[in-house]
């Protein structure tokens, strides 16, 4: 193509082409999309672009492979993909620097996991910043491809994100956190340690590079991500980690006493908490309890914002009375003359569901000196055709008997 404009003008065309793009709807699918073969799905106008001449391959290639998902459901994408990136020939592997990666179960047992195949290729995208891990299954992993995938967790990242994962010890997974000295966000749902099985990997593995200083987002949800020893290695001692935004759900009875132990720790760093709990039974509360004799909140003294994990306090949940009874203690043990915002995430049907939530003891302490800043009520998952007749209920038997001017808002979203 004869060049009528400067290269930069082209560039600067292309940057914006996956914006006007109405189909791409994410993303994440123009590897996906890419690489199938008979698709029937359009062409991306990327892929477009980069067959247009030689001079605009190098722009468009550097946003089509910028994100990268490798779905469950085609174990095909998953192993071209990983061929691609091992080839010597491969000319994509610095563009990446999303990675989104969904295992998926395995249906027959006997089979290999995907993940696990290509793991020692995707450790070649030393440039991804942003990684989430679903459904991984470190557990079947070789020691071989373990050690050769490590490489993919390093200081390039610098958002991890991994859900219902499996290791075959805390210290696998710390490991595997401790290599990412500059993460920013880390989130760990739902990883478990997989007990049932012998390990498959060597012995223990002593950490010792502490957790990273630039970390700002913290989200722990259930299983050993919220275990003693995780949380230990994280802040070892009272202000030896410094994290801004916490969240810390499905907190049981056998977590209580070290979740408490390290939100008193890093207390004073953190401006936004969100809490939540996960109770024997339906009938219980003992996760509840358990939490609120331990912990000590009086180091939450920057704390802006506080979010209550799932209330349900529908009509058809057994424990719907219960649900919310860690509320009006935490709200009396907190001292925050910074907070703002208290946020209530809801399951319920109709606005009088609300009664199952201690109003009488909450509205007083929230009139407390405690709360000299307080500006804002927010519930979020109101269910939309209710929405009014709830927020017409909080205004009335809660906003209407506060003393200060607190604004409530009710919001279907999360």
């Amino acid at each position: 193509m004869t060049d009528i404009f400067p290269p930069e003008i082209f560039d600067a065309i292309l940057d914006h082409v996956h914006i006007l793009d109405a189909e791409a709807k994410s993303t994440y699918y123009a590897v996906e999309y890419s690489l199938r073969i008979n698709s029937t799905k359009p062409v991306k106008t990327l892929l477009s672009c980069s067959l247009v001449c030689q001079s605009w391959v190098p722009r468009t290639r550097l946003h089509i492979f910028n994100a990268v998902y490798l779905p469950h459901h085609d174990r095909t994408i998953a192993l071209t993909f990983g061929a691609l990136v091992a080839h010597s020939l491969c000319t994509f592997r610095s563009h990446v620097r999303r990675l989104r990666l969904h295992e998926g179960y395995n249906r027959n047992p006997a089979e290999a996991l995907w993940l696990n195949s290509v793991l020692p290729q995707l450790a070649l995208l030393t440039n991804v910043e942003d990684l989430y891990l679903y459904h991984a299954r470190f557990t079947d992993v070789a020691e071989e491809e373990w050690r050769a995938g490590l490489p993919l967790f390093g200081p390039h990242l610098k958002h991890l994100d991994m859900q219902s994962t499996q290791f075959d010890k805390v210290s696998h997974m710390t490991e595997l956190v401790s290599r990412c000295t500059n993460l920013e966000h880390l989130a760990l749902r739902y990883i478990d340690e997989n007990s049932d099985s012998a390990p498959k990997l060597g012995g223990d593995t002593i950490v010792r590079t502490p957790p990273s200083r630039f970390l700002r987002s913290l989200a722990l949800q259930h299983g050993i991500a919220i275990s003693a020893e995780f949380l230990t290695w994280l802040c070892p001692s009272p202000g030896s980690i410094k994290i801004p935004k916490v969240e810390l759900e499905g907190i049981s009875v056998k977590d209580a006493h070290h979740v408490s132990r390290f939100l008193h720790d890093v207390g004073p760093s953190i401006t936004s908490l969100a809490i939540g709990f996960s109770d024997s039974s339906s009938g219980s509360t003992d996760g509840q309890d358990a939490f609120c004799r331990a912990a000590d909140l009086r180091t939450l003294t920057n704390l802006e914002t506080l979010q209550f994990g799932l209330l349900a306090i529908y009509p058809l949940y057994m424990g719907r009375g219960l649900s919310a009874k860690h509320v009006p203690s935490i709200l009396a043990k907190l001292e925050s003359p910074s907070l703002k915002e208290i946020r209530f995430h809801v399951s319920m049907e109709e606005a009088a569901d609300f009664e199952m939530i201690d109003w009488g003891s909450i509205v007083p302490t929230l009139n407390s000196a405690s709360y000299p800043t307080l500006e804002v009520l927010s519930f979020r998952t109101i269910k939309k055709d209710v929405l009014e007749e709830t927020k017409a209920w909080l205004d009335e038997h809660v906003r209407s008997k506060l003393r200060r001017n607190v604004e409530i808002q009710c919001a279907t979203s999360y």
